[in-house]
C-alpha cells in the first residue's frame, strides 16, 4: 500500500491535497511570526517567520508539482456564466 502511494503518478490529488494542507499551516504559521515580529523584538520570531515563509514557498513548489502530475494544470476551466454579445 505504502510502495503505491509513494510510486510516481498514483494517488497525486492526495498528495496535491497533503501538500495543499501543509502551506495552509505553515502560512498560518508565518502570519502569526510576522505579526509578532511587529510587537515583541525576540529574535526566534524573526526566524519563525522566515522558516515559515520559506516552507509556504516549498509547499507551493510541491503542490504545483502534484497538480501538474495529475494532469489537472492545462484542462479547460469550465465557465460559470456564459457571455454573449447580442443585444436584448
Amino acid at each position: 500500500m505504502v510502495q503505491a502511494l509513494c510510486t510516481s503518478g498514483n494517488h497525486e490529488g492526495l498528495k496535491c491535497g497533503v501538500h495543499g494542507a501543509a502551506m495552509a499551516i505553515a502560512a498560518l504559521m508565518a502570519a502569526y511570526n510576522i505579526a509578532a515580529c511587529c510587537f515583541r523584538p525576540d529574535r526566534h520570531l524573526r526566524v519563525n517567520a522566515l522558516v515559515y515563509t520559506l516552507a509556504v514557498g516549498w509547499e507551493i513548489k510541491q503542490t504545483l508539482h502534484h497538480f501538474q502530475r495529475n494532469g489537472s494544470v492545462g484542462r479547460p476551466v469550465v465557465a460559470a456564466a456564459v457571455v454573449t454579445t447580442e443585444a436584448v
